[in-house]
């Protein structure tokens, strides 16, 4: 017997053209695609393993920062399947990785530095993706989820509000496992958020006292 939880992701549909995909931004991501283009930023791959470093230092601090375990960088490299560098003036400030499988592009992670939030790197890394993934005649851009039942003024919920912005549509789909402890600890976590950061915070206590780890 399989038991089953519900999951949402947001998919935006490329076969669009690409002035529909633009128009289908709100007018807070278009402003935020054009101010980031009046100050110079700049999307590029990673050049050198150097580069893919800087990002990967750039990812740890933020989710240390968040109290949440780091993924190792062998381990998240094997994930990714191209990477997207912010600069400004040549310095890395954001960066988001995506998997390809079959005609979808979906977005694995994005991280940002903190004190370049106001140049609006995250409105140019999503808008360059669609782009660059339009161009290269995928049919998906898949958002990386959608966390339901968030609540009004969390963080999971600004993520959400970020993510419908660019025109995109809920899709909500099921997952299935034999183990009905599996799906209710499932259920629990994303009606409750509440126990899951009690939960992670609970995780990261003890990978800090294994690493050695001083903030």
């Amino acid at each position: 017997m399989l038991f089953k939880d519900i999951q949402a992701t947001i998919e935006i549909d490329l076969r669009k053209s690409i002035d529909e995909l633009w128009n289908s931004v709100d007018k807070d991501g278009r402003w935020g695609v054009n101010k980031s283009r009046k100050e110079n930023l700049a999307i590029s791959f990673p050049e050198n393993t150097d580069e893919e470093m800087k990002f990967y230092e750039l990812y740890r601090q933020i989710i240390i920062g968040n109290r949440l375990i780091p993924k190792d960088y062998s381990e998240l490299k094997k994930d990714i399947d191209k990477l997207f560098l912010c600069k400004k003036d040549g310095k890395i400030i954001a960066g988001a990785a995506i998997k390809i499988q079959d005609n979808k592009t979906i977005l694995f992670l994005n991280a940002s530095n903190h004190e370049f939030l106001k140049y609006q790197p995250n409105n140019l890394l999503y808008w360059s993706i669609i782009k660059w993934a339009k161009e290269n005649d995928f049919s998906i851009f898949d958002l990386g989820g959608y966390q339901l039942n968030a609540e009004n003024g969390s963080k999971l919920y600004e993520i959400n509000k970020f993510k419908l912005r660019w025109g995109g549509e809920i899709k909500k789909y099921y997952i299935y496992d034999k183990n009905p402890f599996y799906i209710i600890g499932r259920k629990v976590i994303r009606n409750f958020p509440r126990i899951k950061k009690i939960r992670e915070e609970i995780k990261f206590r003890d990978w800090e006292k294994k690493h050695d780890f001083k903030n």
